[in-house]
């Protein structure tokens, strides 16, 4: 069990979570290294956050993995709109990398 003493802010997420993420992630390398993922799905906004940098990007920095933002809402972004053909197109596009870098079949 996790006690969080900050309180929650929209749009900085990574400041009240990441560190407790970070610590999870730092045991399992040093006590099960064998259990290490090759790639974090979190609870939360990636580049897609309005900043750039949610709190995907802060844990796959601090822990050297690779981070997919899997976030409730999408927020909006210069260029983007939360609507059922963004969601759509958006939809597609991932797919279409997954399956150009050999990640899905």
């Amino acid at each position: 069990m996790v006690s969080l003493t900050a309180p929650y802010v929209s749009g900085f997420l990574a400041f009240r979570e990441v560190p407790f993420l970070l610590e999870l992630v730092q045991q399992l390398r040093e006590k099960e290294p064998g259990l290490m993922p090759q790639v974090l799905l979190v609870d939360g906004n990636g580049v897609l956050h309005h900043r750039g940098f949610g709190v995907a990007c802060h844990l796959g920095v601090l822990t050297d993995l690779p981070c997919v933002g899997v976030a409730k809402k999408l927020l909006q972004v210069d260029g983007l709109e939360n609507n059922a053909l963004h969601k759509e197109k958006l939809s597609g596009a991932c797919m279409e990398q997954l399956l150009n870098k050999n990640l899905l079949s």
